[in-house]
């Protein structure tokens, strides 16, 4: 149980909800489609440092700052209600980080990537003054999304990314379940959400 249990939080490690984001940007940038084109490298370099930036280092400091000053009691959130005040932050962070990428000259995925992000942790922070969402599993179901949407849109063939995703998306969700961070009602809801909300966008951009 202890080596499975060890197992389970290498995995939420490694997709923790603030590493997504900067995935996303890394994978888009990696495919061989005209973004490897429209965006020059130092341009993509700005984007990965300020997304890494805004949406994984400085929220991290804030829970480290609020911890310290005593309004949450430890780093990995476990009670729903201690969620708020960090899930309030990101928030602030990814719309300025939106904000930011609008003031540039990019391609339109990029601005709907992020514009999916911010609904999506505003979604979460919505959700969770009643429920516990989980917060892994929207994140992941919203990268699942984007690789889908990607795809549509671009007209490519990335099959394997998306099959990927859903691996780990899968692997994450029983990792959260085996740490019994979760309820699967709470696993599965929180993917769903997060693949939901950037399909929906896809419609909306599609109209």
């Amino acid at each position: 149980m202890a080596s499975k249990d060890k197992i389970a939080r290498v995995i939420s490690t490694i997709f923790h909800p603030l590493l997504m984001p900067t995935l996303g940007i890394f994978l888009l940038f990696q495919l061989n489609t005209f973004m490897s084109f429209a965006v020059s490298t130092e341009a993509r370099r700005f984007i990965f440092l300020i997304v890494f930036i805004n949406t994984a280092i400085v929220p991290v400091l804030a829970v480290v700052i609020l911890k310290r000053m005593g309004y949450i009691e430890d780093l990995i959130l476990r009670d729903r209600g201690e969620r708020i005040l960090p899930l309030l932050i990101s928030s602030a962070l990814f719309f300025m980080t939106y904000y930011l990428l609008r003031q540039l000259s990019l391609p339109t995925l990029l601005y709907y990537y992020f514009m999916g992000a911010t609904l999506l942790v505003l979604l979460t922070l919505m959700i969770s003054f009643v429920w516990k969402i989980s917060i892994h599993m929207v994140s992941l179901g919203g990268l699942t999304g984007f690789l889908i949407v990607t795809s549509l849109l671009l007209g490519i063939n990335i099959a394997f990314l998306i099959a990927l995703a859903f691996l780990a998306s899968g692997l994450t969700a029983a990792s959260r379940l085996q740490l019994k961070a979760h309820t699967p009602a709470q696993v599965y809801t929180g993917f769903a959400t997060g693949v939901a909300v950037m399909l929906m966008l896809f419609v909306y951009l599609r109209t």
